[in-house]
């Protein structure tokens, strides 16, 4: 056993001295690179057209690869594609038989825009939907007109995608039981909490309207990756191998007329981590599926998140800018990595060249390269960044207590804070001020010095994600909004769905009430349905099928999913249920079934949050 791991020791030091030669200088590079907007690095600030002050490179780039006004593009004959009526825009195809729509819009709202805009242009009836991904989907009823028959082509795991989704309160989750939590930070991430003109207004137009209501109609016609089909005369093909930042991409190729329908070109760099929260979206399969699209040598190319691209050399050179942009971004993170750089050591280290910042669909207008390497680090090797001092840190708010006073206390930090934000190193500001903040949230004083590094950091921004969670924030520590912490479900989804938000419950349960508890519930909705929860101390068991579970329930509550969402929801005390006969308990006491559920946390509409806090949240 031991020549085996001597062997093994001996080809690590090889292998590791060979590494040497191409990461020995890397620690070197960093103190040379020039500081960043964020810490006093030039930039210049301009006013957009709604008052708002921004980056001046934002602004000169924005127009090449999105649309910042509704706009109806015709990029070839039979062909338009309708930008800056949502989040992302959509195409038509026009044929003898009739429309077939690229994508939908975000909602039934976004629906009701394009099809108005639609008939500016044509007034054939959309009989096609094809769906690029799962986000653009809840426009289609609307487009369709009453259309029961009409054909809807997609990936086939999109209807299963876009129902778990709307179980996670509508936000793309890993863990779908934090959709409230992402949905809230979707909202910041969209100008929901931004004014529309003056200096802290948005820039990029990625605002959510008021009312997310959907019209989606579910794929009847699912496609495998490389199949052809003909869509009302007109010949496509059908991939479904590569995607971006879901997990259901569709790209359509017209091979007659060298026309490609793509998800992976956007306006921005490949977004590889979104700042509300999403799942990670692997680097790999956006370069394979770029060098896809490059090799098929389309002439036009129509993308769901950007301008098109017309002529066969340029859609050339833009994928392949694009592509090499992806690849510089992963392959330094990589080598970074190797080189002994941790998540926030990479930050700083991977930076675009600018040869690659020149490629019109490179500029950070959605997204900041810098939030992308943590991200990969993470994915690669978890938060560890090989420091064993950083095994067990300090929690944020002991470090507080105990930094500020080492700095010569509350006063000398803000001075410290205020001498950072004179000499425009903002994110030191913030940093610094956040100490006191963390100490106490309620100091008005460190609440306006935050706001206001904040609000510097997101003019010097060019990401739209960036500015909308700086500026928001500022706002929220000003008291001029106020910031959900979460967006629960509606009741109609968890009245659609009983059994699942049964399960998305057990997370609730808070452990200083439930410890001397062992409990099984069993809970009976009229469609003869059942699902239960074990209770045991401190962990919810979830039981998808109680008959076979080998402990008898202690309670059984007869209920509606109605009157289960109300307990969910918390908008109605559990004894009012019970003494309103919402809620039978067929077994067991009523008073102990009331007790049980209450040993988990509630929804309360007025908890609100400034900003992410140390500070424990007691909403019970």
């Amino acid at each position: 056993m031991k020549r085996h791991a001597t062997k093994i020791l001996s080809a690590t030091i090889f292998v590791t001295a060979a590494l040497a030669t191409g990461t020995a200088n890397l620690h070197a590079q960093v103190p040379d690179l020039p500081p960043t907007p964020y810490m006093g690095g030039p930039v210049e600030l301009v006013k957009a057209p709604n008052g708002a002050i921004a980056n001046k490179r934002l602004l000169d780039g924005i127009d090449k690869v999105a649309w910042t006004e509704p706009t109806i593009e015709k990029p070839v004959d039979g062909v338009w594609v309708f930008g800056g009526y949502g989040l992302a825009p959509i195409s038509i195809i026009d044929t003898d038989e009739g429309l077939i729509a690229f994508d939908t819009g975000d909602t039934k709202h976004d629906g009701e825009i394009l099809l108005e805009a639609i008939r500016t242009v044509s007034d054939k009836p959309v009989k096609a939907i094809i769906y690029g991904h799962s986000h653009t989907v809840f426009g289609a009823g609307v487009l369709a007109e009453g259309n029961n028959d009409i054909q809807t082509i997609g990936h086939p795991n999109l209807n299963a995608v876009v129902e778990a989704n709307m179980k996670a309160a509508g936000a793309p989750a890993y863990f779908q039981e934090i959709g409230p939590y992402l949905t809230a930070r979707m909202l910041i991430q969209f100008n929901a909490f931004m004014p529309d003109e003056g200096p802290d207004a948005w820039v990029v137009p990625t605002t959510l309207p008021e009312e997310m209501d959907m019209a989606f109609l579910p794929v009847n016609t699912p496609v495998e990756d490389g199949q052809e089909l003909t869509v009302l005369g007109q010949k496509m093909q059908f991939f479904t191998k590569y995607g971006s930042d879901d997990m259901v991409h569709t790209t359509v190729w017209l091979p007659d007329r060298k026309i490609l329908f793509t998800t992976l070109l956007w306006s921005s760099p490949p977004q590889l981590y979104s700042v509300r929260g999403d799942v990670f979206r692997d680097p790999r399969e956006w370069i394979e599926g770029l060098k896809f699209n490059r090799n098929l040598e389309p002439e036009v190319l129509i993308s769901a998140a950007a301008r098109p691209v017309v002529g066969k050399e340029e859609v050339r050179k833009r994928l392949e800018g694009y592509l090499d942009g992806a690849s510089f971004v992963l392959d330094q993170s990589l080598r970074g990595i190797l080189g002994g750089k941790g998540p926030d050591d990479l930050r700083d280290l991977v930076r675009l060249p600018d040869y690659l910042k020149a490629v019109p669909n490179n500029l950070e207008n959605y997204g900041e390269v810098s939030s992308y390497p943590p991200a990969i680090h993470y994915q690669a090797v978890g938060w560890y960044d090989n420091d064993a001092a950083h095994l067990t840190p300090v929690p944020p708010l002991e470090e507080a207590k105990r930094i500020v006073p080492l700095m010569g206390g509350r006063d000398k930090v803000l001075a410290a804070a205020t001498e950072a934000m004179k000499k425009k190193e903002y994110s030191w500001a913030a940093q610094l001020v956040n100490y006191l903040y963390r100490l106490d949230p309620m100091d008005k004083q460190v609440r306006e010095h935050k706001a206001e590094a904040l609000r510097q950091m997101a003019y010097v921004s060019t990401g739209a994600n960036n500015r909308a969670h700086l500026l928001s924030q500022a706002l929220a520590l000003e008291g001029k909004v106020t910031l959900p912490r979460v967006v629960p479900p509606a009741p109609e989804t968890i009245a659609a769905f009983p059994s699942t938000f049964v399960d998305y419950f057990r997370v609730r349960i808070d452990p200083s009430k439930s410890d001397e508890t062992d409990c099984v519930l069993r809970f009976d909705f009229p469609d003869a349905s059942s699902a239960g929860l074990h209770v045991r101390r401190a962990v919810a068991e979830f039981i998808e099928d109680p008959s076979a579970y080998p402990r008898d329930p202690d309670l059984v509550l007869n209920l509606s999913p109605e009157a289960w969402a109300k307990v969910y929801l918390s908008s109605e005390a559990v004894d009012k249920l019970i003494e309103g006969k919402e809620i039978e308990v067929t077994r067991g006491d009523a008073a102990e079934a009331a007790r049980v559920l209450n040993l988990f946390d509630r929804y309360d509409a007025t908890q609100a949050v400034v900003v992410p806090s140390t500070l424990v949240q007691d909403h019970r």
